[in-house]
């Protein structure tokens, strides 16, 4: 005989699995193992739905147990004697994860077999499985399932909550869910007892603010009520919008504690099983006794504190590494640095790099003032400064930095400096400290630059592919093995919060990025391939996926348009050196924070606000490109320039540094504008800056270069359509159009000067040569035969054809080449040279004579069938022979 039941105190998840779970075990006796919540009792009494009572089930003719939203044989009351019975068969279905424990729990017969899914709800894991059996449902058992469903997931509001869980309540409405009846059940009025508990919970209430969370703690004496207390501490959880809600009541010589959370980094499953009690993370409950109310309540507050209240830490806020100068260092070359890696204070050390003072621009350039240029800094550093270990409290710090007025604070390991504490990093975290205070007044263990609003792990699990999630898991649990910071960055966390797809996946290690990925590349067997200039790896892995992992770096420029030299730094300085504010954005992947957003240098605001916006004033003079990434980012997202990044796109304009960009950079860009997806609009913003002048300086837009580019663009379309198996450079296109308007010189010069291809270059200028002259061809009257056209098509490179296409404006020409390609290029005679063989011919030079003769006549309509091939193929060479000479 088969037994159905759910955990003790079953809430509308368990009671709806059971129902749900009776379809699959159509003989089975529905059993609770001890009691049910208040609203699940109200339900049961308005309906009959076969539900067995424990005294009228013999445990002995039990041959199977099916355990429903639950695994823990100690929270199934009397049913665990037949789950420590090995000859009972044991099913579980459960959206909790399932310890292995669980699975050694002793030895049995037949093994335990386990049903779980990360879901929302139990019942979601069922709906599933009626769906895949094709089980009709009657639309008071899509009721009964949608109400579970709702209660478990918070009415889909869960941060639990999968797609998979709208899935099926999408199916559930579909089969004649009556929502009126779940919201009425779920959210019934409160009778004049459950207000009264109500009042006096909240009137003995503490609300803590805990790592940004805000917590209810509540507890009662109110001797008056005999329902159930998990109704009301969830509508304490909807009074206020709380993160969680943990309420204790006295209940005769027991307690009663009663738990629910809204975040899952709160979870209250752990919190109650100190008390002996079960539950998710979600939702737990525990009965106490032999503990005072007092005693429960201050546990809990303990318990509370310690989990969610640590200390904020300088190694949390500190800035790392740091940038020091030898304390014999002159002046000037002081000067030069500070310049150069654009730092206002410099850690003096000596010859054992032990820390020694700190020298600040002011000091520099009063120095330089008075014409000390050799004079080492040590003459002149502050020597008495307040320094702080890695362990230091944060607060100890700001209280000193403010006490003393100092601007940055080193932070020591026996006398070496670790990392500085800046006044950034203080006003940051004094603003982030601000910003939860007005939701939620407490101080959290996270670094200042996460906000924690932003945590991405969910959205992270959602949108990358299983295996691509696990992978960064995994890498952020080997760099803490390693004691190493990493994040994902750039583009891919942009993407990711935009909503758009992008696996191309760059990660940073503050350390030793290429040591870390040969680590990396040995735990997953994956290839690699370094670049130790840059302090770079490229790994392969097994099933072709690819990810770059870099070395946390800064760097500077020598002169204007030079290549970067790059120096080992921390994340902060290597955001700070990437192009746009959008691209700054960073993921922690360590395993303790998982899934954080940093945010320097307010990227998210500008995604939100759609603003590409540089981070400093000297972008463009460091780096001319950025003009182009710029563009195409504007055009590509559709945001638009912030006004000073456009003023500094002029002012690089009016220095005239674009000529100085190496040609390879150059094109390098431009065919990433080209390749975009609209690049016409990028073409006209770069005429807008008067940037197309240094592609070649008689490059002008004008109406008839747009109206061309925009031919091409719909030349483009058309072509891919019709041959997504066969691959056209589409930039190629663009820029011959873009070259249409120029002398035959001036295209010489411009594929010379950005270094094409000799390939590409080809292309281009027979594009330029030849274009008018075919298109001229292709217009003569009478219109040419198929095979003419053929003939005159045959070499000419597709890109070439699909620019004709463009830049014509007669519908026959481009029907002629339209069937061309569509169709001429693809004729072939129907005989072989096998053929040819047997009907007494020679191979030789004449084949291909014969063969293109036969694909002429099959073009122009001659011959169509296999007998009038063979007779033209006579004719042809009768006339041959004829031809010859006697």
């Amino acid at each position: 005989m088969d037994l159905i039941t759910t955990h003790r105190h079953a809430d509308f998840d368990g009671f709806a699995s059971m129902i749900a779970a009776r379809k699959l075990y159509p003989e089975a006796l529905l059993v609770f193992s001890g009691g049910t919540q208040e609203h699940v009792r109200r339900f049961l009494a308005a309906h009959e739905l076969g539900i067995t009572k424990q005294k009228a089930v013999d445990l002995s003719a039990i041959t199977r147990l099916i355990l429903v939203d639950v695994h823990e044989p100690e929270r199934i009351g009397p049913f665990r004697v037949l789950f420590d019975n090995p000859a009972v068969e044991i099913h579980i279905y459960d959206h909790h994860p399932v310890p292995p424990q669980i699975l050694e729990h002793s030895p049995r017969e037949r093994p335990i077999s386990i049903v779980t899914h990360e879901v929302g709800a139990s019942i979601t894991i069922f709906v599933e499985l009626l769906q895949a059996r094709a089980f009709s449902l009657t639309p008071f058992e899509a009721t009964v399932f949608a109400i579970g469903l709702y209660e478990e997931t918070g009415s889909l509001c869960y941060p639990s909550t999968t797609p998979r869980d709208l899935e099926a309540a999408a199916f559930l409405l579909r089969a004649g869910a009556d929502l009126t009846v779940v919201s009425d059940t779920l959210h019934p009025h409160l009778n004049p007892d459950q207000i009264s508990l109500l009042n006096d919970l909240l009137l003995s209430s503490e609300t803590l603010y805990l790592n940004g969370h805000k917590i209810l703690l509540a507890t009662s004496t109110y001797d008056r009520y005999t329902g159930d207390l998990s109704e009301v501490t969830q509508r304490l959880a909807e009074l206020e919008g709380y993160d969680a809600v943990i309420t204790a009541m006295t209940l005769q010589d027991k307690i009663q504690i009663i738990a629910r959370s809204r975040r899952p980094d709160i979870h209250v499953g752990r919190l109650v099983s100190q008390f002996g009690g079960g539950g998710h993370a979600q939702a737990a409950s525990a009965t106490v006794k032999g503990q005072t109310l007092v005693e429960v309540k201050e546990r809990l507050r303990h318990l509370l504190l310690h989990a969610h209240r640590p200390i904020l830490r300088a190694s949390q806020v500190m800035t790392t590494p740091v940038h020091t100068i030898p304390i014999g260092t002159p002046i000037e070359k002081a000067e030069q640095e500070m310049t150069k890696l654009g730092i206002n204070v410099f850690p003096v050390v000596d010859t054992d790099h032990h820390f020694q003072g700190l020298i600040t621009r002011e000091i520099i350039q009063k120095a330089l003032f008075h014409q000390l240029t050799d004079t080492p800094v040590e003459s002149v550093m502050h020597v008495e400064v307040y320094t702080a270990s890695p362990d230091t409290p944060f607060h100890e710090i700001q209280a000193q930095m403010i006490d003393r007025n100092q601007r940055l604070v080193p932070i020591l390991t026996d006398h070496h400096v670790v990392g500085v504490i800046t006044r950034t990093d203080l006003l940051r975290t004094l603003h982030y400290d601000i910003l939860e205070a007005a939701h939620a007044p407490a101080k959290g263990s996270q670094p200042p630059h996460v906000k924690k609003s932003r945590r991405l792990r969910a959205l992270l699990k959602e949108r990358l592919p299983t295996r691509v999630y696990a992978l960064l898991t995994a890498i952020g649990e080997r760099a803490d093995q390693q004691s190493l910071n990493v994040y994902a960055v750039g583009g891919f966390v942009r993407d990711l919060l935009l909503g758009i797809s992008n696996l191309d996946i760059d990660l940073v290690v503050e350390g030793d990025g290429i040591a870390f990925a040969r680590l990396v590349a040995q735990d997953h067997q994956a290839r690699i391939r370094t670049h130790d200039r840059f302090g770079t790896a490229t790994l392969v892995f097994p099933d072709g996926f690819k990810l770059d992992i870099a070395t946390a770096r800064t760097e500077y420029y020598e002169y204007p348009t030079a290549l970067p030299t790059v120096e080992q730094s921390s994340i902060k300085k290597d955001l700070y050196r990437r192009d746009f504010t959008i691209n700054t954005l960073a993921i922690r992947l360590n395993a303790a924070c998982f899934g954080e957003l940093v945010d320097f240098y307010g990227g998210q605001r500008d995604l939100h606000d759609k603003v590409i916006r540089v981070l400093h004033s000297l972008s463009f003079v460091e780096d001319p490109t950025r003009v182009f990434r710029a563009i195409r980012f504007e055009q590509r997202l559709g945001f638009h320039l912030g006004k000073e990044t456009a003023a500094l796109i002029k002012g690089a304009v009016r220095m005239n540094l674009f000529h100085r960009l190496s040609k390879s950079r150059l094109l390098d860009e431009l065919i990433l504008l080209l390749s975009d997806k609209e690049p016409v609009k990028g073409l006209a913003r770069l005429a807008e800056f008067r940037l197309l002048t240094f592609i070649h300086p008689d490059l002008t837009w004008s109406t008839q270069l747009a109206a061309l580019l925009n031919a091409v663009r719909e030349a483009l379309n058309w072509y891919t359509l019709l041959y997504l198996d066969r691959g056209v450079d589409a930039w190629i296109v663009y820029f011959m159009a873009l070259m249409d308007p120029l002398s035959r010189q001036a295209v010489e010069e411009t594929v010379h000067r950005l270094g094409l291809a000799p390939r590409q270059a080809h292309k281009v200028l027979w594009a330029h040569d030849v274009a008018p002259g075919l298109i001229q061809q292709l217009s003569r009257h009478p219109t040419p035969k198929p095979s003419e056209t053929f003939h005159l098509l045959r070499e000419v490179p597709d890109e070439i054809l699909v620019f004709l296409i463009a830049k014509t404006p007669t519908e026959s020409v481009k029907r002629q080449i339209s069937a061309f390609l569509t169709h001429y290029m693809h004729v072939k005679p129907i005989l072989t040279g096998k053929d040819l063989q047997a009907m007494g011919l020679t191979p030789g030079p004449l084949f291909k004579q014969i063969f293109d003769h036969l694909v002429d006549a099959r073009l122009d309509g001659l011959v169509r069938t296999e007998e009038q091939e063979r007779k033209l193929v006579m004719q042809f060479v009768e006339s041959k022979r004829e031809a010859v000479p006697h």
